[in-house]
């Protein structure tokens, strides 16, 4: 659905906080020529327009969404060369606390940023920063997790539901060729405060309760640390000592648990699959330790952010809800398409990274 209801932006060298007059004003002394058209107005010398965008994160920590501000910038810098635009894009590190997530949006508008990119710590959190912004007229794009509510120019979310599901079938099948069919699971997820983490738990529930088994414990991250995943799945492994199926609903979890899994010595009996990925697990993958992994894709998810919020900043009407899909890695096709995953779920290293605030 293409979004009408946030308005378009008035010309590509102001952000949208300025009054038409001021913008009219400032172009003037500039020596830029405003000229007036039918049913609104544009600036002209498109080369000149410089835009600053804040990237809010939940955490640097996770893997995930560095990948994520890596996009961000890919395509902040093929916008540049395009266009002649001056992009500048700051991470702002919330360290997986929705406070500081507000802090670091007041600290942006008030840095003078005509866009913001939100990966809220969480959906429940999310709306009192929406709120910050749109009192002053700064437009959100929402780049994965998804809010309860308030107003943002366009949401860019991977296929979570249908990803966990498929990635639970594959695990389902694997464990009824290990002679475990209608076995017991054990899980990791993420925040179910988030929209992601729960239809991350709806996929998963449904391919398990498909196959006539259940899921008999589920832990939630707080840290999404390794240390922390090792930990509560070495805990839920001694108080389910049938379970014969384990699932992860991200990556640092994913590598976590396998630590806990051959600590046990319950590695080959218990059947292991995941959300998210990164080039370690596809060497699990690889290496049959892991039968599956949903992937999504944050440096696409990333591009995608950043155009549709160049897009909104030049005038131009976005789609509301952007939907890019997971990728299901097996051993049996991870070679196949081990290209398709460098490109658009891990980041380019080197000078890829975006400053932090």
């Amino acid at each position: 659905m293409i979004d009408v209801r946030n308005g378009r932006i008035a010309g590509g060298l102001v952000s949208n906080r300025l009054s038409r007059r001021e913008a009219l004003r400032r172009a003037a002394v500039a020596g830029l020529a405003v000229p007036v058209i039918a049913g609104g107005w544009q600036m002209t010398a498109r080369a000149q327009e410089s835009f600053q965008v804040a990237y809010l994160t939940p955490g640097l920590n996770v893997p995930f969404w560095k990948y994520l501000s890596d996009g961000i910038k890919q395509q902040a810098e093929r916008d540049a060369a395009a266009s002649g635009a001056a992009i500048t894009v700051t991470d702002y590190d919330s360290r997986n606390d929705a406070s500081l997530q507000l802090q670091n949006a007041q600290d942006a508008i008030t840095a003078g940023v005509n866009l913001i990119i939100l990966s809220p710590t969480d959906s429940s959190s999310a709306p009192t920063v929406l709120e910050v912004a749109a009192e002053n007229n700064v437009p959100v794009v929402i780049a994965d997790i998804g809010t309860d509510e308030g107003d943002y120019v366009s949401f860019v979310i991977s296929t979570n539901e249908q990803g966990a599901y498929e990635a639970g079938q594959v695990l389902t099948d694997k464990m009824a060729e290990k002679g475990c069919e209608g076995g017991d699971v054990l899980m990791i997820t993420i925040s179910q405060a988030r929209l992601n983490g729960q239809n991350r738990t709806k996929g998963i529930t449904s391919a398990v309760e498909e196959a006539d088994s259940s899921i008999v414990q589920f832990l939630q991250s707080e840290d999404y640390t390794r240390v922390e995943a090792q930990t509560q799945a070495s805990d839920m492994l001694s108080a389910n000592p049938e379970a014969c199926g384990f699932f992860t609903q991200h990556d640092e979890a994913a590598l976590g648990a396998l630590t806990a899994l051959e600590e046990s010595g319950r590695a080959e009996n218990v059947v292991f699959a995941s959300f998210d990925g990164s080039p370690e697990s596809v060497e699990l993958i690889k290496q049959g330790k892991l039968v599956a992994a949903s992937m999504q894709q944050p440096v696409l998810m990333g591009r995608l952010s950043m155009e549709v919020g160049l897009k909104h900043l030049r005038g131009e009407e976005v789609e509301k809800e952007t939907s890019v899909p997971t990728i299901l890695v097996t051993p049996d096709n991870v070679n196949d398409i081990e290209s398709t995953l460098q490109d658009t779920v891990f980041p380019v290293e080197g000078d890829a990274a975006t400053p932090t605030a």
